[in-house]
C-alpha cells in the first residue's frame, strides 16, 4: 500500500491533510488486484459469481481504480459548496427512472433472465387474471415438473401453480400491468428510493443541506441502483420501501410510526420475508435503547402481527397448490423448513469465498467514492446511535447471508445487499461530514468521478448487462418462434439453460416448454396424441450462451436428444430440431 501511495504523489494528493483520498486510491487499487486473482482462481464456467467477476467486475474495479487515480491526480478547482436544489436533484431522479425503463426494453431486450424475475412476472400474470395460484390443466398434475416449477411450491399432485415467493412484488407488477406495463415498478421505485433518501438525509443533517446533495450524487452514482431498476428483480422495490420506512421512522410520532409499520408489511412480503427484518432491526434496537416503552410496544406488536401472516401466507398458497386434501406438506412449503433445508446443503467450505466474491461485485457497481467515504463514517459508529444502527443492517445482513445463502446467483453487483445500499450511502455521508478542511477538494473530487462514471463506468456496465441478457433473449426468440408445439431443452446443455424453460402461466403461449430430462415415457404418450410437431435444441444454439460464459455446450446433450427423440418417436411424434 504504501509503495501505491508513493506513485501517486502528485495534484491534490500532495495536499496537507489528504491522507484520507491518498487510502483511498491506494485501496481502490488493492481491490482490483485482488478481483484479478479472485478471477483468476474461480471456474469462470458453470459458477455463475466466478464467471461474473471474471467477466465483468474485475475490469469495472480496475477502471475505478484508474479513474479515483486520475481524478486525484488532475483535478484542481476548489469548490466551495454542491448545489442542493431539491428540484435538480426531483429532476435527476426521474431521469434515472426514464433511463431504467429505456433500459429494460433496450438493453435487456425486455427479458427476465433468471428464475428471480421470471417468477415475478409469472405471478404478475396470475394474480391479473384474478388468481391466487393459476390452475393447470389435468394432463399437467401429474407432469408438472416437465414445465419447470424451480422455485414453486412443491406438490405431488398439482392443482394449480405459482411462485413460492412471497406476493407484493408481483402484486406490484400486476397493478402496473393493468395500468399500462409491469416494467414500470422498477424505474418508479428507483425514483422512489432516491426522493426517500433525500428526505432521510435532510432529516438526520437538517441544518447542511449539502449532506442530502451528497446521497443523491452517489445514489445516482450507483450502477447496481440503475440497472437493478431495468429488471423484475423485487431489489428495488426493498430499496426504496426501505427509506420510505426509515424516513418515517425518523420523524418520531406515532402517526409515522403507524405508516412506517404499514411500510414494512408490505417490504416483507415482497419476495423473501428476512430481507426487511434485517434492515429494520437494528433501528428497533435504538428505540429499547431510548426505553421508550410504547414505541417499542407498538413496533413489537405491529411486526409481530406482520411476521405471523407472512409466515402463514406459504401454508395457505400451498393448499390451493396441492390437489390432494390429504397429502402431507412437505419440506420447502413453509419458512423454517426451506432454512433447514438450506443449512443442511453444507455449503460452509465455500460461505466466505463466495462472499469475498459477492462484496468485489458489490463495490464493483457503486460509485468508486462510497467505499472510502463509507469508511470514514464507520469512526462515526462509536459516537452515534444512528449511524451505528445503519452500518448494524449491512454487517447482519453479510454475517445471516454467509450463513444461510452466500451465492447470489444472477444480479449486478449484490443483490442481497440491494436493499441496504441507502445505509450505505448515510454511513458514507457521516464520513463526508468528517472531512472538515479537506472538504472543498473532495466535492470537486466527487463531481468529478460522478462525472466519470456516467460515461466511462456508465457505458462499460450498459455493454456487459446487454451481453449478458442478449443471447439468452435471441435464443428466447427463437424458441417462442418455432411452429412446434413443445421445444424440449436440457437443463444442463448450457449454463443456466433450464432457465429457458419458461412457460405462461396459462400455458396458452407456444410453443410449451419442457426439461427434457424429466418427460417420461408416459408424458410423451400425452404429448404425442395427434402427431404434434417437437423440437430439440442441438448444442450450436447456445453458442452464444456458452461464449459468454468462456466455454461450451455440453457434448452429452447431442445423446441426450437422441434418446428423447427416439422415445417420442416412438410415440408418434413428429421430431424437428432447433440450431
Amino acid at each position: 500500500m504504501r509503495i501505491i501511495e508513493q506513485l501517486l504523489q502528485g495534484g491534490a494528493l500532495r495536499e496537507a491533510g489528504q491522507a484520507p483520498l491518498r487510502r483511498a486510491v491506494s485501496w481502490a487499487a488493492i481491490i482490483a488486484l485482488v478481483g484479478f486473482a479472485y478471477a483468476a482462481l474461480l471456474p469462470p464456467v458453470l459458477e455463475i459469481g466466478g464467471a461474473l467477476l471474471y467477466r465483468q467486475d474485475r475490469w469495472l474495479l480496475l477502471a475505478q481504480a484508474a479513474m479515483l487515480a486520475g481524478s486525484a491526480l488532475l483535478v484542481r478547482r476548489r469548490m466551495r459548496t454542491l448545489s442542493a436544489d431539491p428540484r435538480l436533484c426531483l429532476a435527476a431522479f426521474a431521469l434515472m427512472a426514464s433511463a431504467c425503463l429505456a433500459g429494460h426494453d433496450w438493453l435487456l431486450g425486455a427479458y427476465d433472465l433468471s428464475r428471480d424475475e421470471q417468477m415475478a412476472s409469472f405471478d404478475a400474470a396470475v394474480f391479473a387474471d384474478g388468481h391466487f395460484s393459476q390452475p393447470l390443466p389435468p394432463m399437467w398434475r401429474d407432469h408438472a415438473d416437465a414445465l419447470n416449477t424451480l422455485f414453486m411450491y412443491p406438490a405431488e399432485h398439482r392443482a394449480s401453480w405459482i411462485s413460492s415467493y412471497l406476493p407484493l412484488n408481483a402484486a406490484l407488477r400486476a397493478v402496473f400491468g393493468l395500468l399500462g406495463d409491469p416494467a414500470l415498478v422498477g424505474p418508479l421505485m428507483t425514483a422512489l428510493g432516491g426522493v426517500a433518501l433525500w428526505g432521510c438525509a435532510r432529516r438526520i443533517w437538517p441544518a447542511d443541506r449539502e449532506a442530502a446533495a451528497v446521497a443523491a450524487l452517489l445514489y445516482l452514482g450507483s450502477g447496481q441502483v440503475l440497472f437493478a431498476g431495468m429488471t423484475s428483480y423485487a431489489m428495488p422495490a426493498h430499496l426504496a420501501l426501505n427509506l420510505v420506512w426509515l424516513w418515517l421512522y425518523l420523524r418520531r410520532s406515532w402517526r409515522s410510526d403507524v405508516a412506517a409499520l404499514a411500510v414494512g408489511f408490505v417490504a416483507m412480503g415482497l419476495h423473501q420475508p428476512i430481507m426487511h427484518p434485517m434492515f429494520a432491526a437494528p433501528l428497533l434496537y435504538l428505540v429499547l435503547r431510548e426505553r421508550n416503552w410504547k414505541r417499542a410496544a407498538l413496533f413489537a406488536i405491529g411486526y409481530g402481527l406482520a411476521g405471523a401472516f407472512w409466515l402463514w401466507w406459504p401454508n395457505w398458497t400451498w393448499h390451493l397448490v396441492q390437489a390432494a386434501a390429504a397429502a402431507l406438506r412437505p419440506a420447502g412449503v413453509d419458512f423454517p423448513s426451506r432454512l433447514i433445508m438450506v443449512l443442511s446443503q453444507g455449503h460452509y467450505a465455500r460461505a466466505l469465498p463466495d462472499m469475498t466474491v459477492n462484496l468485489l461485485r458489490f463495490l464493483a457497481w457503486q460509485p468508486v467514492l462510497l467505499l472510502p467515504l463509507f469508511v470514514m463514517g464507520l469512526a462515526a459508529t462509536r459516537s452515534d446511535p444512528l449511524a451505528r444502527a445503519l452500518a448494524g443492517g449491512l454487517w447482519l445482513t453479510a454475517c445471516v447471508m454467509t450463513l444461510i445463502l452466500p451465492e447470489q446467483g444472477h444480479g449486478f453487483g449484490y443483490r442481497y445487499f440491494h436493499g441496504l445500499i441507502g445505509n450505505g450511502i448515510l454511513v458514507a455521508v457521516y464520513g463526508w461530514k468528517r472531512l472538515r478542511d479537506a472538504r472543498p477538494m473532495w466535492r470537486s473530487l466527487l463531481l468529478a468521478t460522478t462525472a466519470l462514471g456516467l460515461v466511462v463506468i456508465l457505458p462499460m456496465q450498459a455493454w456487459m448487462a446487454y451481453s449478458q441478457y442478449r443471447p439468452y433473449a435471441e435464443l428466447d426468440a427463437r424458441i417462442a418462434a418455432s411452429p412446434a408445439a413443445y421445444v424440449l431443452i436440457g437443463p444442463l446443455d448450457a449454463p443456466y439453460a433450464q432457465d429457458l424453460v419458461y412457460n405462461a402461466p396459462r400455458l396458452d403461449r407456444g410453443p410449451i416448454r419442457l426439461l427434457r430430462d424429466l418427460v417420461s415415457p408416459a408424458l410423451a404418450a400425452s404429448l404425442c396424441v395427434g402427431r404434434p410437431q417437437v423440437a430439440l435444441i442441438r448444442p450450436d444454439a447456445y453458442r452464444g450462451i456458452a461464449a459468454f460464459f468462456r466455454g461450451r455446450a455440453d457434448p452429452g446433450a447431442v445423446h441426450e436428444n437422441a434418446r428423447a427423440a427416439a422415445m417420442l418417436g416412438r410415440a408418434g411424434c413428429r421430431i424437428a430440431y432447433l440450431d
